[in-house]
């Protein structure tokens, strides 16, 4: 009997430490957690190409330097014209993009003005490669808009998927059962040792809502694409059109990219590229089209997803002064350049 009596209250000073702990580094790491808001302008999809909706997105980022680099999710601010971060000692800060990479759902975004630390906590970046399964993990983000928001689970696996994107070289997910809803995007995954080890990306639910199934891009992932590697924000959205599309749009070559939006900042814009403006449904999908269509990027032929490949692994080692790119609009080929 004493010994159950020992063990039961062993199990229970495990737990209040754990507790404990957890709400110690809540209170370390929290003020390096920021939400992000931004405002995307896109076309009404009239018809009219000046008439357009100014949409509001909400997200979560990180601060990982004292100068300003807030780590996040791509679909955060991929599309975003402006976009404004908050602190938890009330700073508001504008901020811009500086890299992005949609397949891997993860960007980079900068503070543009002088930006003043104060006792904003950086947070460290953890190594990913050796989070295991069945460890504890926490998330803060803003879920539904609502701030400084903690919760909790393991690392419930790992998926993997093919080198064959934007990134070229394997990129990974974490896992996890922690609460992840609409807001929690751009997050932080941290470790009990209060360093990131992932980025809130999305979830798989039935539902809608969060169904225990929860989604982070790993920190290894992050730092290479985001830190190691030349990546450029293109600023546009676009589709891939091919075979019968490719002949329903009449294009001149097997494939190209089709415009679906710009965004005012990204290199899409300065190269004069123009999004779509007519929603239409094509084979019973809903598309924007009207928009410019991509066929050659700096001698790159884009008639294939192999070409795209090309194209991408160019990008990467690209020391050029300017780029160019030819285009369809209109029924006729054009040409715009960009000193880069």
């Amino acid at each position: 009997m004493k010994k159950i009596i020992s063990l039961a209250i062993a199990l229970f000073i495990g737990t209040l430490t754990n507790a404990q702990s957890l709400s110690e580094l809540y209170k370390k790491v929290h003020s390096s957690v920021v939400v992000i808001k931004t405002e995307s302008n896109t076309s009404a999809g009239l018809g009219d190409k000046k008439k357009v909706n100014t949409e509001g997105g909400l997200g979560s980022g990180v601060l990982i330097s004292e100068d300003g680099l807030i780590w996040t999710a791509s679909h955060v601010v991929h599309n975003a014209d402006q976009i404004f971060v908050k602190f938890t000692d009330g700073d508001i800060y504008e901020a811009e993009v500086l890299s992005t990479s949609p397949a891997a759902d993860v960007a980079m975004i900068k503070i543009k003005s002088k930006f003043e630390l104060k006792e904003k906590y950086v947070a460290s970046i953890g190594d990913s490669d050796k989070v295991n399964v069945g460890e504890d993990l926490f998330v803060i983000g803003a879920p539904l808009g609502v701030e400084q928001t903690l919760t909790r689970g393991i690392v419930s696996g790992k998926i993997s998927e093919s080198a064959k994107n934007d990134t070229f070289f394997p990129i990974e997910f974490i896992q996890t059962d922690a609460a992840i809803n609409p807001g929690n995007s751009g997050g932080p995954l941290f470790n009990m040792d209060g360093e990131v080890i992932g980025i809130a990306s999305f979830i798989m639910s039935k539902s809608g809502g969060f169904d225990g199934i929860g989604f982070g891009a790993s920190s290894n992932v992050a730092r290479k694409i985001l830190m190691e590697q030349k990546n450029i924000w293109t600023g546009m959205e676009y589709a891939f059109l091919e075979d019968e599309m490719a002949a329903v749009f009449n294009l001149p070559q097997e494939a190209g990219l089709l415009v679906l939006s710009v965004t005012t900042n990204g290199l899409g814009n300065k190269l004069g590229l123009r999004g779509g403006y007519i929603k239409a449904i094509i084979e019973g999908s809903p598309i924007l089209i009207g928009g410019d269509i991509i066929l050659e990027v700096e001698g790159v032929k884009l008639d294939s997803y192999e070409a795209l490949d090309l194209l991408r692994k160019k990008m990467l080692l690209f020391s050029s002064q300017e780029i160019t790119v030819k285009y369809l609009r209109a029924g006729k080929i054009e040409t715009a350049a960009i000193k880069n």
